[in-house]
């Protein structure tokens, strides 16, 4: 037990180094694990190290996917699903039977069937290894298209495996194959779906960090299992979890909860990504001890795992290249018609703000109606600038194409051959070669081939874009209704002169009012007039709130008068607390309803989604102080 835990300590530190020296030599942190791994295994006097497939498939990737399909914009992951389906299916379907086609002219001795195996075991790309990508600055759209088809993938591969397997002892029509990866996706996507869906209801009802965290860490296996069990594909209902994780979470669970489970996550995905090519290199030894008693011989199965390699180049830059002049042309058609949608939007619009009969297509429909098919309208608008402004052209094409490495998927896809399968150590060996390969070869080479192709690369958060944000939110804060604690509050500190006042008056002082009084009683006091260090000014030059209450208001003597005692101080700022996290709730939401229409980037939301979880915590903290 010692020597486990020594190894586990080792193994710990070695994902440290490696991330470290990842970011000053400018190498893959998932490279120099595989190679560390390798070199290691070669020792001599070294014991040989099998990883079981089910370690895998059932305790790592569930996760790994899990996480990356959390970190998903789901917006995005819609907007591109057409052409992730093409690469996560056909591509598969065509890379499997053409590879297996090709090496079975090489080694005729194997069977067509097992062929046709290893051809799916080398297909799929890996969402693990895509990983490199994103560290290649290149444009987000590119890096969703990449995450999804890694996602998805696996699914069509294992399917094709299982058949192609089935064939090596029994008659399996295509017909069935097809009929199998329908089911195993229809039933994955259904159980994940559901799974999700039950997660974050309990998740939204428990408002602790800890316990929060261990059930979203659970989450993937829930989703796993009772996929696998229907014979559906776990890993594909791990997914489907993560992206209803990634789209309900932010509405329904508190700042504390997500920003500890992020954090948590964070950590976990490091270990076991590390931890996946770290296997991968010390079970070299193991397999090549397998293929010496293999009649092939090593030569034989460096030159198969050549020729699989560049055929998966050379069939994903036949399916690439015709996808994205089909993207690009299918963009431009609909990017036609954005004029008249835009004027459809605006007269539902003008109709649904006067009150005003709304007719579609000879039919009229009520207001609610109107409201969800302005909200598709938007959506299709927010699609369309989307497209234009990440387009995928042929210099993304060819990064794409570079960048669909193979890895720890087909490591593990390999392992699941049955142990009486026809030179089964030989397929292994060459499943190994291929991954290994790919991604020393291309990972090392992405950032050369991203310089060379100059492709759009991510552009970070528009200020233009912080500034519509910032006016969406400061809308939303205007539209909370003033509460009648609040409204007294102002009446005693002469920001009112009647209960009649003004609404737009009365609404920008409650505001104001619920900041400066809140961060007077934190900071410094509410007699002083000086911003408090936190305060609304400071806060202003990052969060929409602060734009609509850092303003210098009337009253201050009828304010020190009233507020003099601890007793009133404490009452107004437990007033002024309540109010500004109802403002908090009423602008996350209208930042979140914005999101799912598309309207902005990913990047901008998640800023202003910060700074407000900031703001809410902050709050909460002070709350707890009051009591």
């Amino acid at each position: 037990m010692t020597v486990v835990l020594i190894i586990v300590i080792a193994a710990l530190f070695i994902v440290a180094a490696a991330e470290l020296l990842a970011d000053r030599t400018g190498i893959a942190a998932p490279i120099l694990l595989l190679l560390l791994g390798a070199g290691v295994a070669l020792i001599p006097g070294m014991p040989e190290v099998e990883v079981e497939p089910e370690l895998v498939l059932m305790i790592i990737l569930p996760p790994l996917l899990y996480s990356s399909a959390v970190n998903m914009p789901v917006a995005d992951f819609r907007r591109n699903l057409a052409p992730i389906s093409v690469l996560a299916v056909a591509l598969v379907a065509v890379s499997a039977a053409v590879i297996g086609f090709i090496v079975n002219q090489m080694v005729p001795g194997i069977g067509i069937a097992a062929c046709v195996a290893l051809g799916a075991i080398v297909s799929p790309t890996d969402a693990v290894a895509t990983s490199i990508v994103k560290k290649a600055g290149v444009s987000r759209r590119l890096v969703t298209v990449l995450d999804g088809e890694g996602l998805i993938n696996d699914a069509s591969a294992l399917v094709i495996l299982s058949s192609a397997v089935g064939a090596m002892f029994a008659e399996i029509s295509a017909g069935e194959v097809i009929l199998d990866f329908v089911l195993a996706v229809v039933v994955a996507v259904v159980v994940g779906w559901l799974v999700g869906h039950a997660m974050i209801w309990i998740r939204a009802r428990i408002h602790e960090a800890t316990p929060d965290t261990v059930l979203s860490m659970a989450t993937p296996f829930l989703a796993f299992l009772p996929a696998e069990h229907l014979h559906g594909s776990g890993l594909v209902a791990a997914v489907a979890a993560g992206l209803v994780a990634s789209h309900q979470g932010p509405r329904v669970l508190t700042p504390t909860q997500r920003m500890s489970s992020r954090t948590t996550w964070r950590s976990l995905m490091l270990i076991l990504e590390s931890a996946v090519f770290l296997l991968m290199g010390l079970e070299l030894t193991a397999v090549v001890e397998d293929m010496e008693a293999e009649s092939f011989g090593w030569k034989l199965a460096v030159a198969v795992a050549a020729v699989a390699l560049v055929m998966t180049m050379v069939l994903r830059t036949v399916v690439v290249t015709p996808l994205l002049m089909w993207v690009t042309r299918r963009s431009k058609r609909r990017s036609k018609h954005r004029s008249y949608l835009e004027k459809a939007s605006q007269k539902v619009a003008d109709a649904l703000e006067s009150d005003e009969e709304i007719t579609i297509r000879g039919n009229t429909i009520d207001a609610d109606h109107a409201a969800r098919f302005r909200h598709r309208i938007v959506r299709t608008i927010s699609d369309l600038d989307y497209y234009i402004k990440h387009p995928l052209g042929p210099r993304e094409g060819s990064v794409m194409i570079w960048a669909g490495m193979r890895g720890a998927i087909t490591l593990a896809a390999a392992q699941t051959l049955p142990l009486d399968t026809p030179h089964r150590s030989f397929l292994v060996f060459v499943a190994f070669l291929v991954a290994a390969a790919s991604l020393l070869i291309q990972g090392s080479t992405l950032g050369l081939v991203v310089k060379v192709a100059k492709p759009a690369t991510s552009e970070g958060v528009d200020p233009d874009e912080q500034a519509e944000i910032r006016k969406l939110m400061h809308r939303a804060a205007r539209k909370v209704p003033v509460p009648a604690p609040m409204r007294r509050l102002l009446a005693r500190t002469g920001h009112q002169e009647s209960e009649d006042v003004e609404e737009n008056r009365a609404q920008a002082a409650a505001v104001a009012l619920a900041w400066r009084q809140f961060a007077a009683l934190r900071d410094r006091g509410v007699e002083s007039e000086a911003p408090a260090e936190a305060g609304p000014e400071r806060l202003g030059e990052t969060a929409p709130i602060p734009r609509i209450v850092g303003k210098q208001l009337p009253g201050e003597d009828a304010r020190a008068k009233v507020l003099a005692s601890p007793e009133h101080r404490r009452r107004a700022a437990e007033i002024s607390r309540q109010y500004a996290l109802r403002l908090i709730v009423a602008q996350r939401k209208v930042l979140l309803d914005a999101n799912d229409a598309g309207r902005f980037s990913p990047e901008a939301v998640s800023s202003a989604l910060d700074t407000l979880d900031a703001d809410q915590l902050s709050l909460e903290a002070r709350g707890t102080s009051l009591d």
